[in-house]
């Protein structure tokens, strides 16, 4: 690994991400947990009034399982053959890496902040399997291949991902906390991703049909009161199917997706300035003190500290 830094104060600040290095007008700050051999935790950071780029010089002797969710602003990867890779706010994007000759480029005005879980695939092996890792990992990369996108969606609603938004890693009073995250945060990605192609080829297009109807509506009237009987009733499906289909797409029943859809929009609701009480009312709370109760169980944050947690 080569690093071409501005001075010696930007060596100490860079040099710490193992999968890149750079050379930058203004540092960018990283931690980092490792949470054992072959997995780890990344965050950066960085602010910069111009286009921050980092340097990227690794070549790797294994392939790495990559995922990083975009806390804040935007960032993109550029390999050596010029085949790029979209780093953005609120999406998770996957990849598999084995070396990481490139330029890594952030946007200028905006606080750019990121997560990543970094696997390796002998890690990741011991982790689920030979057979399950080879169905995430895909077939070898080619000689002039460095990296494979697998995956580019908006981020799901995770208790696991907002606890990382407000802790700082390597903190050794949460070490064992911040690693049980961790791993629960890699196996709800490794769930999501895999297998949701294997359910969908199970799943009629007719059930999908269905199923997304169901979510518009949970959506669109969250705010109600909402049980498996009342959309059974309104969308003329019979509850069996209802809770069979959400378990085949989304591995989880109609309530507990429903739960997650209202959590999701509460933290946009506080978070665009809302108060408390008036979100509660809006994603279906008729008492305050029991949405607060949910929402700081889910998110490990009370409501009213979501601006606090962000900034």
């Amino acid at each position: 690994m080569n690093a071409e830094p501005n001075d010696q104060t930007d060596v100490q600040r860079l040099v710490t991400a193992s999968w890149a290095v750079g050379r930058s007008c203004e540092p960018i700050r990283i931690e980092r947990l490792e949470c054992e051999e072959g997995f780890s935790v990344v965050k950066s950071y960085s602010k910069s009034n111009d286009v921050l780029t980092e340097y990227s010089d690794h070549d790797g002797s294994e392939r790495h399982l990559i995922v990083t969710f975009g806390l804040s602003g935007a960032s993109d990867f550029t390999d050596i053959n010029g085949k790029g890779l979209l780093f953005s706010e609120r999406y998770t994007t996957m990849s598999i890496f084995r070396s990481g000759r490139g330029e890594r480029r952030y946007s200028a005005g905006a606080k750019v902040e990121q997560l990543r879980l970094v696997v390796s695939e002998s890690t990741l092996q011991n982790f689920v399997g030979e057979e399950r890792c080879q169905a995430i990992m895909g077939r070898p990369l080619q000689k002039s291949e460095s990296f494979r996108a697998l995956a580019y969606e908006q981020s799901r609603i995770s208790p696991h991902l907002q606890f990382f938004r407000t802790t700082q890693l390597g903190d050794q009073c949460s070490g064992l906390n911040q690693r049980l995250h961790a791993l629960n945060l890699l196996s709800e990605q490794l769930s999501h991703y895999v297998p949701l192609k294997k359910r969908n080829e199970r799943i009629s297009d007719r059930d999908l049909e269905c199923i997304t109807r169901v979510e518009a509506y949970m959506r669109a009237h969250m705010d109600k009161p909402i049980s498996n009987a009342y959309l059974c009733n309104v969308l003329g499906i019979s509850e069996y199917k209802l809770k069979s289909c959400f378990r085949q797409l989304y591995n989880t029943s109609p309530a507990q997706h429903l739960f997650e859809i209202r959590m999701q929009k509460a933290w946009e609701l506080l978070e665009s300035g809302y108060q408390v009480a008036e979100t509660a009312y809006r994603v279906g709370y008729r008492h305050p003190s029991n949405f607060s109760s949910a929402f700081t169980t889910f998110f490990n944050c009370t409501p009213k500290s979501v601006r606090y947690c962000l900034t």
